[in-house]
């Protein structure tokens, strides 16, 4: 019981005693400059901010500068780990930070460029809120100030609103039409062809006196080149047909590949072999 009333009453304490931040500004300005000079210059501090709303041309930045000062080390550093300059929208809540340069010594400044400000920040009559934020690990509390407000000078169209988590339109894929076959008119006038060429290279044989009883022959004297010869023929015209009638041209390059060094090789036999019989007057 008394462990939790000395618990209560330390809270009491913590809520009741008021936040002080061991970061302080002073010396503190907001200029607006464009590239002919300074337009106007407004003083302004911790408890004092601007007292109307500074409007900044599209042509112009904003420039801030004042003295950081840390009432823990006042004589050794002055120089927060983090420091920035936050405009927002106190309608949609949305913002953007600026970095703050500051020196070893506290000097501070930081550049806010109509440029830079994102275009959700942008629209007509839209006041944005500059609050100067200090921090740093350690000890010391952060520093959090409103110091007033800017009204960035826009003549353009509303922006659109920042895009949100929802449902989108359909999209329909269009997908290339299937490919289409030759017509069978084509593939039967072609087919014609090579019967005819093969009836035209059966007559030319018998025109040259080959005899048809010299097969066995033939396969006697070299039954690989032959044999392996006509197979290799055959297996790649097969490989051809599965290509045209659906297979990939990947799959017809590597049977090709395999195919064509033995139809190569068991041809030469096979030549040879015909060769040596016509030199002997056997067809």
């Amino acid at each position: 019981m008394l462990l939790r009333n000395i618990l209560v009453a330390s809270l009491v304490v913590c809520v009741s005693s008021p936040f002080v931040s061991a970061w302080t500004f002073s010396d503190a300005t907001l200029a607006i400059n464009e590239r002919s000079g300074t337009l106007e210059t407004r003083p302004f501090s911790m408890s004092v901010p601007l007292p109307e709303i500074i409007s900044l041309p599209s042509s112009a930045l904003a420039r801030l500068r004042f003295t950081v000062r840390s009432d823990l080390t006042p004589d050794t550093n002055n120089k927060p780990h983090q420091a920035y300059a936050i405009i927002e929208d106190p309608v949609t809540k949305l913002e953007s930070s600026f970095p703050v340069d500051v020196r070893e010594n506290g000097r501070a400044r930081v550049d806010i460029d109509y440029k830079t400000i994102p275009t959700a920040l942008l629209g007509p009559n839209k006041p944005l809120t500059v609050t100067i934020v200090l921090a740093s690990f350690g000890a010391e509390s952060p520093l959090k100030v409103e110091i007033g407000q800017v009204q960035p000078v826009y003549n353009g169209p509303a922006p659109a609103g920042p895009i949100r988590f929802g449902p989108k339109p359909e999209i329909i894929h269009i997908f290339r039409p299937d490919s289409k076959f030759v017509s069978s008119t084509v593939s039967l006038f072609f087919s014609a062809i090579v019967v005819f060429a093969a009836i035209l290279l059966i007559s030319s044989w018998s025109y040259l006196g080959v005899m048809p009883s010299k097969l066995l022959t033939a396969l006697a004297s070299s039954p690989l080149g032959h044999l392996g010869f006509f197979t290799s023929i055959v297996a790649i015209e097969i490989a051809f047909f599965n290509y045209y009638v659906g297979s990939t041209i990947f799959n017809l390059i590597a049977q090709v590949s395999v195919l064509a060094p033995i139809a190569f090789l068991s041809g030469s036999r096979a030549l040879r072999e015909v060769r040596s019989r016509r030199l002997k007057g056997e067809w």
